[in-house]
């Protein structure tokens, strides 16, 4: 935003000069209040992602740590190889791991 330009040539003496550094001032202060607030607003914006971000990471290792403990699951379950087939399709293969398992 460009300060406006106030100022008359056909205006003579110190007051329209005073009123032109008036209005700008003004329109400085206005300018500095929005940038103020748009700073409030980044650093929000910014917490909040950071905050996800941290969400994230917890969620990523919890899953981590769930599969390690389905592998070690799967590796202690009886030795069959039927059954360490099934229990790779229940990890991988979705919908269609669970319709081999109800039947």
């Amino acid at each position: 935003m460009s300060p406006k330009n106030n100022h008359d040539p056909t205006s003579s003496g110190d007051t329209g000069n005073t009123n032109v550094q008036e209005a700008d001032l003004r329109e400085m202060e206005d300018v500095n209040q929005s940038l103020d607030a748009l700073s409030c607003a980044l650093d929000a914006v910014e917490q909040r992602t950071d905050d996800i971000m941290s969400q994230l990471r917890e969620l990523l290792n919890s899953n981590r740590e769930i599969r390690r403990q389905l592998e070690k699951e799967k590796e202690n379950s009886s030795g069959h190889s039927d059954d360490d087939e099934e229990a790779d399709d229940n990890m991988d293969g979705g919908v269609a791991a669970n319709e081999n398992v109800s039947k």
